[in-house]
């Protein structure tokens, strides 16, 4: 599935005027991720409970980009961009509940 960006650019712009040089380059890089449909084989992604059409991805562990998905119209749009701690919305605790799972379980691998 191939999608394109309709929404959210301004979010974009606004979110790189304070980011890192390494920091835009590695969202640009999920962005391209979310476009070419490979960003579920790359990146940690967690569904919206509250809507199917909305996903998070874990860009790295301090930067995160939610998005809202339109099947229909092969695109999608840019929610937020930021940290867990920044998003009220994004489940937080939830998603970093999963995330220290998911750490003690490769640990638990790794320990084998």
């Amino acid at each position: 599935m191939h999608l394109r960006l309709t929404a959210g650019v301004e979010l974009l712009d606004e979110w790189a005027e304070s980011a890192t040089q390494a920091e835009r380059n590695v969202l640009y890089e999920a962005l391209f991720a979310i476009g070419d449909g490979s960003v579920f084989l790359i990146y940690d992604v967690f569904g919206d409970p509250d809507d199917i059409s909305n996903f998070i991805v874990m860009v790295k562990a301090d930067l995160m980009v939610k998005i809202n998905v339109q099947r229909a119209e092969s695109s999608f749009d840019v929610l937020y961009v930021g940290t867990l701690d920044d998003d009220a919305t994004a489940n937080a605790a939830e998603i970093a509940a999963e995330l220290a799972a998911d750490a003690v379980v490769e640990a638990d691998v790794e320990d084998v």
